[in-house]
């Protein structure tokens, strides 16, 4: 479905003349890897079909403003990484220079030897101790591991981050949405903001409605001027 929806889009992309209104015909096409840009006369017509707005928009030139190369950036998983590793530098750093087991401490029951059942306190005691210091070992290989994990973790997200940043072709537009048309390194070889910037300034190509009215409004002035003076 999806592949159906690129062909029909790319078939309008090869026919972009069809679009035009009356009167209004194509000055420049500039074909980037994944879109396509085309500026007629009174309009730029813009084929997007590899992100998730429109495939097809369409801007009156009088709207457009500038254009520029920006970088999307997604900063919440780039924080995210670096919080993770912090977390996995201060895990690990506590799990070897901190001895977790030195926490346990000692019996001290040598007092109680002569008592009457004292070799079953002393045992239990020392059970209960012994039973500390492995929760405590298991303790501090937790906080290791868990430091391993939260440096894995965040290699996972600032590798992320790197892969998810896009250069992005951006028109801006006055009183509606941006044009975002994402770009490669291959299509910034070819200048598409130099070239689209020049497109659609005033009078880049032939002469538009407005300059054909103002010379007809032009010689019905001479016209009139004529007749006076005759």
């Amino acid at each position: 479905m999806a592949s159906r929806r690129t062909d029909r889009i790319d078939e309008w992309r090869e026919r972009a003349d069809e679009l035009c209104y009356d009167g209004e015909h194509v000055e420049r096409r500039i074909d980037l890897e994944r879109a396509t840009v085309v500026v007629t006369t009174q309009r730029v017509l813009a084929f997007v079909p590899h992100t998730s707005g429109p495939d097809f928009r369409h801007v009156d030139r009088p709207n457009v403003g500038t254009v520029t190369i920006e970088t999307s950036q997604r900063l919440a998983v780039l924080c995210a990484g670096v919080i993770a590793a912090f977390a996995g530098v201060a895990a690990v750093e506590t799990a070897t220079t901190v001895e977790f087991a030195s926490f346990v401490p000692a019996a001290g029951l040598e007092g109680i030897a002569p008592l009457p059942g004292s070799d079953l306190v002393v045992g239990l005691v020392e059970a209960a101790l012994a039973a500390v210091e492995t929760a405590l070992v298991v303790l501090e290989w937790s906080v290791l591991l868990v430091g391993v994990a939260a440096f894995v973790v965040a290699v996972a997200l600032i590798g992320y981050y790197v892969r998810s940043r896009a250069r992005l072709l951006v028109v801006r537009v006055s009183g509606d949405e941006d044009l975002v048309i994402p770009v490669t390194g291959a299509d910034l070889a070819d200048e598409p903001v130099a070239d689209l910037e020049a497109a659609i300034r005033p009078g880049s190509g032939s002469p538009s409605t407005l300059e054909t009215g103002k010379g007809r409004r032009a010689s019905s002035r001479d016209r009139a001027d004529l007749e006076e003076s005759g």
